[in-house]
């Protein structure tokens, strides 16, 4: 029994040795959080939690963007013995409400650019407001994030075993609906000590989030790793981005890791923001998360030769990096994506689950410590012990996995997973609509996009604009279509009634 979890990567004694309190631990914009002030608010959040009822297995839907209570909140819960749910906050009100009624969360925390969000969302007790919360309507009891944060600290602490949950990481659902993979405090401890070993994060480096909190890529790419390690976590303000306001930050922090998503990668390429600004304190950029070229890896290693440029590839049941690969083998074995990490075994597997031999296509699958022990429905990938990712891929004669396609007909868009399932859903919806397939082509700037076949029987008065605008209010803006195909023409099935997708375009 293990009774080591989530909130330890912050909260730990002296005895932990060359902790300085007075490092910095948190920047974003102006405020400035040392570990000392980090860790006081932490424990003074956490009082304020208990007082108002939060107990030990309490969920809490986490509807933020990048901002200093995000992580306040992840660590104050996680003392407590909560469930963290962080929800996207590009999600559309019924998303959300779909989350925080599928997970019954009795607590949802978000801030006032977003409480347009949270209009549908019935069922949590307690809404956690920052900022202020005045004229929000709803049947729970609001309250405002700073009245939580008390005077003093005193609230109990939970003494959580390793096994108990502490996440639910919520993924484009493949049958039209998300689904929350179950993470144990066991699971993403081993995830984040795995990025400590294979990436030598250390007290020294100083890492910039750019993606989103709520993502893996955001909090569980490098983030937690730099704070169990006494680094300084730099957040990069949400939405619009910028290349040049990237790298200054990367310069007036001295910045030395950071998680660059393909897309976000093509722009500081096409910018060349290295002309105009000093990123030599750069060591470590990883980029994952959709197909990038062996090209694009080989510029941006050419245009920063210090710095090692890795190539990633993760699932959000983790391991959030399970392969990697430095740009010089990335760039001559053509594009692959790695070697795995010190926590997975992965291996390539035929379909009645013998291993492909070298250059043989298969499915990657993957067994690790850190991998989610179910998904919240009672399902799970794992079939004995390996966790079936629904990628095709395949192994080269060094060992390297080549990622060739995906089974699961996902799309990768900007760096965010969309499940064509969940797209045809909404549109099916839609009067007038017989069918619906969307699959993903490619996309210079995001690397994919989606395109719907919407088939009717008479697209000539099918009202269009008005189809994308239910699509718009019904999604989250990352996965509506960007391209549509109208036609009275059914969509081509096999004689069991299966969709050929290959045949669409």
């Amino acid at each position: 029994m293990s009774l080591f979890g989530l909130a330890d990567i912050l909260l730990r004694p002296p005895s932990a040795g060359a902790r300085d309190p007075a490092r910095m631990a948190l920047i974003a914009g102006e405020r400035r959080l040392t570990y000392a002030e980090l860790t006081d608010r932490v424990l003074r959040l956490a009082t304020g939690l208990h007082r108002r009822g939060f107990r030990r297995g309490d969920v809490i839907a986490l509807y933020l963007k990048n901002r200093v209570e995000y992580l306040e909140m992840i660590f104050a819960a996680a003392h407590m013995g909560g469930v963290l749910v962080p929800v996207n906050y590009l999600l559309r009100p019924g998303e959300v409400a779909h989350i925080v009624a599928d997970s019954a969360a009795r607590w949802l925390v978000t801030e006032t650019s977003l409480l347009a969000g949270v209009a549908t969302s019935a069922g949590p007790e307690f809404l956690v407001v920052v900022g202020d919360p005045e004229g929000v309507v709803g049947g729970g009891t609001t309250v405002a994030y700073d009245d939580l944060v008390v005077d003093e600290a005193d609230a109990p602490a939970a003494v959580v075993e390793s096994s108990e949950t502490a996440l639910l990481q919520y993924t484009s659902g493949t049958t039209g609906f998300p689904k929350g993979a179950v993470h144990t405090h066991a699971t993403v401890l081993v995830n984040t000590l795995a990025q400590v070993v294979d990436f030598e994060i250390t007290s020294a480096d100083t890492h910039v989030v750019v993606p989103s909190l709520s993502w893996a890529a955001g909090l569980h790419c490098l983030t937690l790793g730099t704070i169990w390690r006494r680094g300084t976590v730099v957040l990069k303000p949400t939405g619009g981005f910028d290349a040049d306001d990237l790298a200054d930050l990367v310069e007036r922090h001295h910045v030395t890791t950071g998680m660059f998503a393909p897309s976000v990668l093509r722009m500081i390429l096409e910018s060349r923001v290295h002309e105009r600004h000093d990123l030599t304190s750069l060591r470590l950029v990883l980029s994952g998360g959709e197909p990038v070229t062996p090209a694009e890896i080989g510029e941006l290693q050419r245009l920063l030769p210090a710095v090692d440029v890795r190539h990633g590839y993760g699932v959000s049941e983790f391991p959030s990096v399970a392969l990697h690969l430095p740009a010089d083998d990335v760039v001559d074995r053509g594009g692959a994506a790695g070697w795995s990490t010190v926590a997975a075994n992965i291996r390539v597997a035929r379909p009645g689950g013998g291993d492909a031999a070298v250059g043989e296509h298969g499915e990657i699958v993957i067994r690790s410590p850190a991998t989610s022990i179910a998904y919240l429905d009672g399902t799970s990938a794992v079939v004995d012990g390996w966790l079936h990712t629904g990628d095709r891929g395949y192994l080269d004669d060094a060992g390297i996995v080549h990622v060739s396609g995906r089974s699961k007909e996902m799309i990768v868009s900007g760096g965010l997973n969309v499940y064509p399932a969940e797209v045809e859903r909404v549109i099916a919806a839609f009067p007038g609509v017989i069918e619906v397939a969307v699959i993903g082509v490619p996309d210079r700037r995001l690397g994919e996009v989606g395109h719907a076949f919407v088939v009717c029987d008479h697209p000539a008065t099918l009202d269009r604009e008005a189809l994308r605008r239910h699509a718009e209010h019904e999604l989250a803006g990352f996965k509506v279509p960007r391209m549509w195909t109208v036609r009275a023409d059914r969509l081509p099935r096999t004689v069991t009634g299966k969709l050929r997708r290959s045949e669409m375009l």
